[in-house]
């Protein structure tokens, strides 16, 4: 039986790269792409690290760089980077036996067979740079692990593919190098305490005794160490598992004071999150709402909240979601408050197919799925948001700023890229 060997396909710096990728103009600049509300850098490019400019760090401390020119920023373009990822993937999926989309912009892939895994990533890097234009890097081991591992050393690798070694002297020396921090798993309390014990490496780790690995940091802790010695202990996942909630909130622009504001940004949101829903075939037995203050200003009111309903039967109709969401909104709602956040969580998901109705049920549910269908078809060949509720459109002054977002140049059609 062959021993198994996966890949691990990681785009780099995600982000940047779907930028680039209709401006080039911004190649071999430094770029950073910001939050939702453009509030803090999430992603870099190497010429922004170079500067160096720190994951996480607000707009407004680097705005000399912006200012001057030196470092281009822009807004979040979910709905483009969405896309492309997709896209990415679709073109992976050819060159394993399966394929586990781990985050937006890293996949694995199964290559257990494959008599030259190497040229198969080579070739798998030209294709994804052919079909969508993203650069991306490769890692291949025997475990999830060092395939993570593997992946994060073949950014500087020319060929942009670097495969792990079999345990034994030379694995010992590349993990040697490796940062305790880099170690996929490991992450900062874990790594205080494993500090503390003298583990300063990734072969640290590799040589801890495992049983005392266990015993302070449980089954998952013991698992890090075995995978970091070729031990496989993750299998890949082919198929997602099943959504237990979906949440979908948003700072706003600019703090919230009316009610009008508030309803519609619920609203907006109840609207994402219902259609996701029946996307994947799932109905929601509880909605919750929240309401958030701005934590920075020390002036606005207490007017923190969540309020949360039961369903009768479960439910992913925008209509029936969005009158419960407007009963949340005036349980939460304050005279005096002031919010910079809201948003909605769908809990207990159910499928769709199998969930429990009612004889005592007002709804005729077989004609609200219908026109729920009709509404989704339409949105989502001639544009999301041509179909919308009303409620959504009460306001639109609570919306995140997003001044420096891209077009959205594969998913609209009033958006394409346009030559001289």
């Amino acid at each position: 039986m062959d021993q198994q060997l996966l890949a691990l396909v990681d785009c780099n710096s995600f982000y940047v790269s779907c930028e680039r990728l209709f401006a080039p103009k911004l190649r071999n600049r430094a770029v950073v792409v910001l939050s939702n509300n453009d509030g803090c850098v999430v992603a870099r490019s190497k010429e922004a690290k170079k500067i160096p400019i720190a994951m996480g760090v607000p707009l407004y401390q680097i705005k000399e760089y912006v200012d001057s020119g030196r470092v281009i920023a822009q807004s979040s373009n979910y709905t483009l980077y969405g896309d492309l990822s997709q896209r990415v993937m679709a073109v992976l999926a050819a060159f394993g036996r399966s394929q586990e989309i781990y985050s937006i912009d890293e996949c694995f892939l199964n290559l257990t067979g494959d008599p030259n895994p190497f040229t198969t990533m080579q070739l798998a890097r030209q294709r994804v740079a052919q079909y969508v234009g993203i650069p991306v890097s490769v890692g291949i081991g025997p475990t999830k692990t060092l395939a993570k591992l593997a992946s994060e050393l073949a950014k500087d690798h020319p060929l942009g593919v670097f495969s792990c070694p079999s345990p034994g002297p030379e694995l010992a020396a590349i993990l040697h190098g490796v940062p305790l921090s880099d170690v996929w798993g490991i992450g900062a309390r874990i790594g205080e305490k494993l500090s503390d014990w003298g583990v300063r490496t990734a072969l640290d780790l590799a040589r801890l005794n495992i049983h005392r690995m266990r015993d302070r940091f449980g089954v998952t802790g013991a698992r890090v160490i075995e995978e970091l010695r070729g031990v496989s202990c993750m299998d890949l996942q082919s198929e997602p598992p099943p959504k237990q909630s979906i949440t979908v909130s948003r700072s706003f622009g600019e703090q919230v004071t009316e009610r009008a504001d508030l309803r519609s940004a619920i609203a907006t949101h109840i609207e994402r999150a219902a259609e996701k829903a029946r996307g994947q075939r799932l109905c929601a037995t509880s909605l919750t709402t929240f309401v958030e203050r701005n934590r920075f200003d020390a002036t606005a009111p207490q007017c923190d909240g969540a309020y949360t309903v039961t369903f009768p039967v479960p439910t992913n109709l925008t209509s029936e979601l969005l009158a419960t969401a407007d009963v949340c909104v005036q349980k939460l709602w304050q005279p005096n408050g002031r919010w910079k956040k809201a948003g909605i969580t769908l809990l207990g998901l159910v499928d769709q197919d199998a969930q429990q109705q009612s004889f005592l049920d007002p709804i005729d549910r077989v004609r609200a799925q219908a026109l729920m269908q009709a509404m989704d078809t339409i949105n989502h060949k001639h544009g999301r948001n041509l179909v919308r509720t009303g409620t959504t459109t009460l306001s639109q002054r609570w919306r995140p700023h997003n001044n420096r977002c891209s077009p959205r140049y594969t998913t609209c059609w009033d958006e394409l890229l346009v030559l001289p």
